[in-house]
């Protein structure tokens, strides 16, 4: 493998064993311009990398309390959270919503940040005097509501090398083709309107929010998380996958790549923790199996 060092060198490193370990993004870049497994064509459905591109699909409510009504975010901790899990997954029949997946649903009580955590009612300025009490009105005495939604893969969301932009290496740059689907739009109105009467019992001032519809496309300029999943999913045929069941690549067995860009479908909840054990799994095969006999873990 070759790397460049902090003084700009180029270095060249043999390695009996590589290990993808940058992130679901960076990972599938790392394959895509090392020529590891076949790049996905959106147009015949073939290839591996770059394919199941998945990421998460919210749904954001905000409300807003009378001055007696202390929520204090400042304080908030990850930890102290509840999910309902009522319309998440195969919790509830799906059958005449005409969407699949589902979300949990929760309160954003892990604290704010310095901007995004200053949520104003609707009608106000966006600056000036106006802006600044609104602010002073309504910081603790908010909470954010979300519904935190599956996101399936499809044949027209995927990644690949950018045929334009290149970074300082020259290198082509990671490009994202994607964009909400019908099941998408379907499935955030649902949840909007399961989570709305939540909201309302709370007995707010104001509510604010809406859910996607039939015209919303995916805005880079909003937040909305930074869990994606896929582009070198796991599985059992080298024709569908770009790696084995111990995310070692079917086309170069000393290559193992780590994360969520195994996940061939974006969940509910964040894929983290699954990583995390996807992890242990993968370094136990290559301690007990792998290094004493390098090779293919699983024929195919």
């Amino acid at each position: 493998m070759n790397y460049i060092d902090a003084q700009g060198r180029e270095v060249e490193q043999p390695a009996d064993l590589v290990i993808l370990g940058a992130f679901q993004f960076h990972n599938v870049h790392l394959m895509l311009l090392s020529g590891i497994g076949k790049p996905y064509d959106p147009l015949t459905g073939e290839g591996v990398v770059g394919r199941n591109f998945a990421y998460q699909n919210m749904t954001t409510i905000k409300a807003f309390f009378d001055k007696n009504v202390h929520t204090n975010p400042f304080i908030g901790a990850g930890g102290n959270g509840v999910g309902v899990d009522d319309f998440n997954a195969d919790n509830f029949d799906h059958a005449k919503e005409g969407f699949v997946g589902g979300s949990p649903f929760w309160v954003n009580q892990a604290g704010t940040k310095p901007i995004s955590g200053l949520p104003t009612p609707a009608g106000t300025p966006a600056w000036g005097s106006e802006w600044k009490a609104a602010v002073a009105d309504a910081y603790t005495h908010h909470v954010s509501m979300d519904a935190h939604g599956a996101h399936q893969s499809y044949r027209n969301n995927y990644l690949d090398l950018d045929p334009n932009y290149k970074n300082v290496f020259g290198q082509p740059l990671l490009r994202m083709t994607f964009d909400w689907q019908e099941n998408d739009i379907k499935m955030a109105q649902f949840m909007f309107n399961k989570m709305a009467p939540i909201a309302k019992a709370m007995n707010p001032k104001h509510i604010i929010g809406s859910p996607k519809n039939a015209d919303s496309h995916f805005d880079t300029t909003s937040y909305q998380t930074t869990h994606m999943n896929g582009g070198a999913v796991m599985g059992e045929n080298p024709q569908t996958s770009a790696v084995n069941r111990y995310l070692q690549s079917w086309d170069v067995h000393n290559v193992f790549s780590i994360g969520a860009s195994a996940f061939p479908q974006g969940l509910g909840y964040n894929p983290t923790g699954t990583v995390a054990a996807l992890a242990y799994w993968s370094a136990r095969a290559i301690r007990e199996q792998y290094l004493k006999n390098p090779g293919p873990l699983v024929q195919a």
